[in-house]
């Protein structure tokens, strides 16, 4: 790991890891936004960056995403009830109500 990694980031206030940051991790870690971003900042900041990655990757390769989706529900399956999975679809669904997306035009 090379030095800036142990620097932080100072992010400008309009770019999307902000907003996935403070909307989306918390939703997907079920917790309150100032709780994680005051007792698991680096946690959230990567759960943040992951889920950026993974909407790019999904854009990019969207067969590759489906089909490791299923891999990861298949485990999960063995490992929990179906009932105990409803949250994806929960959190799927507050995600995109949490941030609405509208054309560019409409910016």
């Amino acid at each position: 790991m090379t030095d800036e990694h142990n620097h932080p980031v100072i992010l400008p206030d309009d770019h999307p890891h902000i907003e996935l940051y403070w909307e989306v991790a918390p939703i997907w870690m079920n917790a309150d936004p100032e709780q994680l971003d005051s007792e698991h900042r680096e946690g959230t900041c990567g759960f943040s960056a992951g889920f950026e990655s993974g909407i790019v990757m999904a854009l990019l390769k969207p067969e590759w995403v489906q089909g490791f989706y299923h891999k990861i529900r298949s485990y999960y399956l063995k490992t929990h009830t179906p009932e105990e999975l409803e949250s994806w679809n929960r959190y799927a669904d507050e995600t995109a109500r949490e941030m609405p997306i509208t054309r560019v035009s409409d910016q």
